[in-house]
């Protein structure tokens, strides 16, 4: 672990990149995961209010429609055109149920010609123990990995061709630092992944989960850098988010109080990865930490990644997601 990285992602300085260096994002395609909500939720409203548009993908359309009525009817006081021109628009999947997210793809594919950024924001944390997806994956597991690789296998061929219009796509992960305390030696328990034969705890199962994020960024950027597709992982900061709702609330609250930020300095870690020309094609595939940083992943995730983890990992998800595809 890196001492002085981990405190400074702790107490991170004030972020260089902001909603207010974006330019007009008109005629601009985005995709967030999770996007009616906490982080995703701020970022969509940074990108919607730059005269974006926006897919918000997720499980539920009142909410989704909840957050895109809130977020035109508040835009981000930071970007400097008002009123907006952008749109918000839903895509109904389910990232825990992989039966449906080739239809949304496919939905996706008759709107648009082109996707300039994907956010894998969407995720689960700590849920109560046991907790399995529709195809009996660990709640962790299957939604923050299995269901984002075969949303990402899905969209390739459309990022692929979107990248050969616009010379680059970025595909970004949010991940978090608990994938420094994923296990070693590499991040995953290949023998126990969902964590059943040996019991292992919803914390456990979500810092292998963490890693799988950052060793997919990593894999897709070795795989797919002939095609200008750019990825990042990213650690978005401590923040007071819903994803925090499984957690005690006596925990919560002096946790918040504390320690936590609010979830619109989490979306400046993504715009970032997004947006930033210090992410580029020559690091593709970096872990950023809070609030808009290029950092250093843990050192056993490197040593994973360069005894080949990634494609490991990668041939593992392609094989179970096949029928899905």
């Amino acid at each position: 672990m890196h001492i002085k990285q981990t405190l400074s992602e702790f107490f991170p300085p004030k972020p260089t990149f902001t909603e207010k260096d974006l330019g007009s994002l008109e005629n601009k395609t985005y995709l967030i995961t999770g996007g009616a909500a906490g982080i995703g939720k701020e970022l969509t409203r940074m990108l919607y209010s730059a005269n974006a548009t926006v897919f918000i993908a997720g499980r539920s359309l009142t909410n989704i429609e909840r957050a895109a009525k809130e977020i035109i009817e508040k835009p981000s006081e930071g970007v400097q055109i008002q009123p907006s021109t952008g749109k918000i628009i839903p895509l109904i999947l389910d990232l825990s149920n992989l039966t449906t997210i080739k239809p949304a793809v496919q939905e996706l594919e008759q709107q648009v010609t082109k996707i300039d950024a994907v956010f894998f924001n969407a995720g689960v944390m700590t849920p109560p123990k046991g907790s399995k997806t529709t195809q009996g994956y660990d709640m962790q597991w299957g939604t923050n990995v299995v269901g984002h690789f075969l949303l990402q296998k899905l969209m390739m061929p459309l990022l692929c061709a979107s990248a050969k219009q616009t010379g680059e796509v970025r595909i970004i992960w949010t991940a978090s630092d608990g994938s420094n305390m994923s296990p070693s030696p590499d991040g995953i328990y290949w023998h126990d992944i969902n964590g059943d034969k040996t019991g292992l705890s919803p914390w456990n199962l979500y810092t292998q989960s963490k890693a799988g994020n950052v060793i997919l960024a990593t894999e897709t950027a070795r795989r797919y850098a002939e095609y200008n597709i750019v990825t990042a992982s990213l650690n978005p900061g401590h923040l007071k988010t819903e994803l925090q709702r499984h957690t005690d609330a006596c925990v919560v609250s002096l946790i918040n109080a504390t320690l936590l930020y609010d979830a619109h300095y989490g979306a400046l870690t993504e715009l970032f990865a997004g947006f930033s020309s210090a992410v580029s094609k020559d690091n593709s595939g970096c872990y950023l930490i809070p609030w808009g940083r290029v950092g250093v992943m843990a050192k056993h995730l490197e040593r994973g990644l360069e005894n080949g983890s990634g494609n490991r990992l990668w041939e593992l998800l392609d094989k179970e997601t096949a029928q899905y595809a």
